[in-house]
Formats: structure tokens, C-alpha cells, sequence
């Protein structure tokens, strides 16, 4: 009932009333994308098909905390074991020289207390974050015409539709957020949708690598240098990121991702560390796993519940597609 009333609640932008309509297209155009291009029993996942390493990881909320940010999962100073998917956006895979988007996703395990009604998943945690700051596709209503556009003719569809409505930021943005790293161990990332931090305040995650140094791109860029990058960094060493939180402010929107956060006006400020121990990834077994977890931002204790719009149309459509996949390759 809880859950109802929090859903009621926050639809209150008359450009979200056919969210519900708009998600449902999203999810059966995806579907049907997916039996398209691959073989039942190789379907990948709809989004972010290509990773470039899953990797294990340990999660450690700051012992130092003050108590008002003692909250859910960081109510208690411990430690979380955790797999941490790196990953490429793009519908299909391709090469790691291509600039694209880059995604890490976060799966904490043996996670106590209670989750969201729209979890699957009783013991876990998930964050899913991009290595830009904000997500151009920032409503329902352009998240569906980006996928649907696409899907049905082409990507240039859909560019030439924002370009006769006034709307060519978005492609500058969709631009300007691929990005071609020296590793997805050196740069920083963003949740860029809102989530609860208790009951009445509203965060957003980051992930900022520690130092902070970065290589330079190899001479020659292998279609899978950012596996490569890693596998040889995790060799011999751990790498360390600080996951922090972004308190939203007045003004700051909840129903569109879009707009960034100031953070002259919010700073981040560190809650936990996420260190990925030295390790060989690189196995079938790995390879396989990574293919079968399933990432959702309704992984999610109720303390966290992810907030706004395009975060509902996230969990509705990772839920189905994921089923989708699962019996696909159950009887395929």
C-alpha cells in the first residue's frame, strides 16, 4: 500500500500520464528487437549487450558517517560483497574503439531488510550508473521515441525528428556522452536518475576513481582494449572508487533527467568505497555470469527507491525483458 501511495504521489506531471502506454511499446519494440537479432538461445540483454569485464568487488560503507547519513544501506559501518559489470551501450555490440557510452552496474549481496514491491531480488542492492553525467533521453516520451524510431526505421528518424522540433540539444548531448576511456577503471560515473535516501530526501549516486589518474589509449585500439586495460591493471593490483551522494536542492527536477545536478550548489559527498581486488576475469565462467545477472534499479531497499518517470520505465521494461530472455533461452 505504501508503494501504491509513493507511485501516486510523485506522477504528478501531466507529461508522465502515458507513461504507463509509452513503457509498454518500449518493452514489446524491444522484445521484438531481440528475437530479431539473436538466436533464442543467445539472446543478450537489451541494454548494455557488451561488457568488457565482471569483476568482484568489495563495497564498504564509510565507518565515519554522521547519523544523518546513516540511511538504509549505510545505516551500519560493514562490508558488502559485490560483482561489478562493466559495460558499452550501444544496441549491439562493437568494437571498444568505437565512442559510446560507458555503464558500470553494481550488484551488492546478502543485503538485509526489506525491498520495493517491484524487486525480484530479496538480498540484494543494485546501482547502475554512466559514465556521463546526465541521461539526454531524460523523459519517457523521448526514451520511447529514441527506441521505438529506431527500431521501427532508423536512428536517423529519430534524429531528424528532434532536429524539426527545436531539439538538436539532445543529439549534441547523446553526442558529447560517448566517450572513448583508456579504462573503465579511470573515469567517473553517474546514476543520473534520482533514488530516496530515506524517507524524505532525494539523492543522486556518483563514482569517482581514486587517485584519479589515467593512462593514455594505447597506439592501437583491439576491439576489447578496455578489457584489455583492465585484465592487465588487475593483475597486480586493486583499484578503489568513492561512491557518493548528491542531495537534490530546490529547483533541482525529479521528472526529467536531463538536467544535471549543480554541484556547486550540491556537492557529492562520499558514503562508501567500492574497491575491485586484484583478480583474473577473464574466464568462461565470468564471460557467462555476466550475461546472466540481472541488473535493475528495483534492486532496491525501500530506502532507496529509485524516483521519477524514466526509472519506473527502467524497472518495467529490464523485468519483462529479462523474462523475456530467460525463457527465450530455457527453450530455445
Amino acid at each position: 500500500m505504501s508503494g501504491m501511495v509513493s507511485r501516486m504521489a510523485e506522477i504528478d506531471d501531466p507529461r508522465e500520464r502515458r507513461e504507463d502506454a509509452l513503457t509498454t511499446r518500449i518493452a514489446a519494440t524491444m522484445r521484438r528487437k531481440l528475437a530479431k537479432d539473436y538466436p533464442p538461445a543467445g539472446t543478450r540483454r537489451d541494454a548494455h549487450p557488451k561488457h568488457t569485464g565482471l569483476l568482484e568487488g568489495v563495497f564498504t560503507v564509510d565507518p565515519a558517517l554522521p547519523a544523518d547519513l546513516r540511511v538504509g544501506l549505510f545505516a551500519e559501518a560493514r562490508s558488502y560483497q559485490a560483482w561489478v559489470r562493466t559495460s558499452s551501450a550501444s544496441d549491439k555490440p562493437q568494437s571498444d574503439a568505437v565512442r559510446d557510452v560507458r555503464g558500470l552496474a553494481i550488484k551488492l549481496l546478502d543485503v538485509p531488510g526489506e525491498k520495493i514491491p517491484e524487486s525480484d531480488e530479496p538480498q540484494t542492492q543494485d546501482f547502475l550508473l554512466l559514465s556521463h553525467p546526465s541521461m539526454p533521453l531524460g523523459t519517457v516520451r523521448l526514451f520511447h521515441d529514441a527506441i521505438v524510431y529506431a527500431a521501427r526505421y532508423s536512428p536517423l528518424v529519430f534524429a531528424a525528428k528532434m532536429l524539426l522540433t527545436g531539439r538538436s540539444g539532445v543529439l549534441k548531448e547523446l553526442d558529447a556522452a560517448r566517450i572513448r576511456p583508456s579504462s573503465p577503471l579511470e573515469i567517473r560515473y553517474w546514476s543520473t536518475t534520482p533514488y530516496r535516501f530515506g524517507a524524505d530526501r532525494v539523492v543522486k549516486y556518483s563514482l569517482l576513481p581514486t587517485p584519479g589518474e589515467t593512462s593514455p589509449l594505447p597506439a592501437e585500439l583491439p576491439e576489447d582494449y578496455l578489457t584489455r586495460a583492465m585484465a592487465q591493471r588487475l593483475a597486480s593490483r586493486s583499484v578503489s572508487f568513492e561512491f557518493a551522494v548528491q542531495f537534490r536542492k530546490e529547483g533541482m527536477p525529479v521528472h526529467d533527467a536531463a538536467p544535471r545536478w549543480d554541484e556547486a550548489v550540491s556537492p557529492f559527498v562520499t558514503v562508501a568505497t567500492l574497491t575491485i581486488p586484484a583478480q583474473d576475469f577473464r574466464t568462461e565462467e565470468r564471460d557467462r555470469l555476466a550475461e546472466e545477472l540481472r541488473f535493475s534499479p528495483a534492486h532496491a531497499l525501500v530506502e532507496h527507491r529509485p524516483m521519477g518517470p524514466v526509472n519506473r520505465a527502467r524497472m518495467r521494461v529490464y523485468r519483462e525483458n529479462a523474462e523475456f530472455r530467460t525463457h527465450r533461452r530455457e527453450t530455445g
